[in-house]
């Protein structure tokens, strides 16, 4: 039976191998590093300690076979209610078209709302266009235009 749980330690390298997948546009600063396991570790840590960052993987028979990350942004407008962010859905080729990112999605809009935010929000590339129609079905809407400077 799938579940999502938060990631632990023992995920990484799948995580990792599911980014790989994502990766559609690397920048001159991507490029140009080569992290070592240690620099991931740390930076793994400093995801756990942020309670307002939370990594998430879907698991199925054991295998992680998805996963999302989930930012809780405090905001002073909106009558000061945070909003989340939504970063890196990604399911492994052979997962997708099986429920499990609308599962991941359904799991940080109800973390989301647990957390009182007013908004969930979320960027996708232009050719991405399998997971906008996942988006869609999930409530979420086309409502603005996103506008990124890659370093």
């Amino acid at each position: 039976m799938a579940n999502v749980r938060l990631a632990t330690e023992e995920d990484i390298p799948r995580i990792l191998g599911l980014y790989h997948e994502l990766t559609i546009h690397l920048s001159q600063v991507e490029m140009s590093r080569s992290p070592s396991p240690d620099d991931v570790r740390e930076v793994f840590a400093e995801i756990c300690a942020d309670p307002r960052h939370e990594l998430f993987v879907a698991e199925e028979g054991g295998e992680v076979v998805g996963t999302v990350i989930l930012l809780i942004v405090p905001n002073l407008s909106h009558s000061a209610t945070p909003w989340a962010l939504v970063e890196n859905l990604i399911v492994g080729e052979k997962y997708r078209r099986e429920g499990y990112g609308r599962m991941l999605l359904e799991h940080v809009i109800a973390r989301a709302k647990e957390k009182g935010c007013h908004r969930i929000e979320l960027c996708s590339d232009l050719r991405r266009k399998e997971a906008h129609q996942l988006y869609s079905s999930v409530g979420f809407e086309a409502s603005a235009y996103g506008f990124r400077i890659y370093f």
